[in-house]
């Protein structure tokens, strides 16, 4: 299967995720009816921000993934108690190390990252979420370490570009303020065969958010 149809799959199944969950919300609550504390309130929207760690390599075969240090906002929207859908923005560094000739070549890349998520919360501490990711390529540089020296040059236009792709989620709800959330997302397209460079990526990223503001409770 193409990587277009396997994209085309995904974004299918989580529309008709969506539109399934957001119909049927009362019968969501009575299937998690023996989870903790359903007939509380709860508040229909909240903000969290916080940093968030990647380590994200290519498909390449060559690359080694450093860590790399983002950070991100998110808002929820909860159709439920225990079903909500989390959008907001990210600013995801990525970077890779790989050799070239006798140096050691480091590519620097920025992305600012838009997910759209589906996250079931089935316990007062555990939740898990699947969705789609856009990434948005802001810009670029390839670093060469030889013998301790360091020299940095920019990528031209048109090497790295947007890129779509998942993300699945685990995450642990800390009280009542803080989340810890483990993701692995994969964002993917289509490079010319004379381009060495790559715009498919996939790895771990794990980060902590902090609930900065909620609505009011629904009753």
């Amino acid at each position: 299967m193409s990587k277009k149809n396997c994209y085309t799959l995904l974004f299918t199944f989580f529309l008709g995720g969506v539109i399934s969950f957001a119909q049927g919300g009362k019968l969501l609550i009575q299937q998690y009816s023996k989870g903790p504390e359903l007939d509380q309130n709860y508040s229909k929207w909240s903000l969290r921000f916080g940093p968030q760690l990647s380590r994200i390599n290519t498909d390449l075969g060559t690359t080694s993934p450093t860590l790399s240090l983002g950070g991100l906002m998110e808002i929820e929207y909860r159709l439920s108690k225990t079903v909500g859908l989390v959008s907001g923005v990210q600013f995801t560094p990525i970077s890779y190390s790989y050799m070239e000739g006798d140096s050691t070549a480091t590519d620097q890349l920025k992305y600012i990252s838009y997910p759209l998520l589906l996250r079931l919360q089935p316990t007062s501490k555990v939740s898990f979420g699947l969705g789609l990711v856009y990434q948005a390529y802001l810009n670029g540089e390839k670093k060469l370490e030889k013998d301790k020296v360091q020299s940095f040059t920019p990528f031209a236009d048109g090497i790295f570009r947007d890129t779509l792709g998942g993300n699945v989620q685990v995450a642990y709800h800390l009280g009542q303020h803080l989340l810890v959330f483990g993701n692995f997302r994969w964002v993917g397209r289509i490079s010319p065969p004379t381009q060495p460079q790559t715009n498919n990526t996939s790895g771990f990223q794990l980060g902590i958010v902090y609930r900065l503001w909620k609505s009011t409770l629904n009753h």
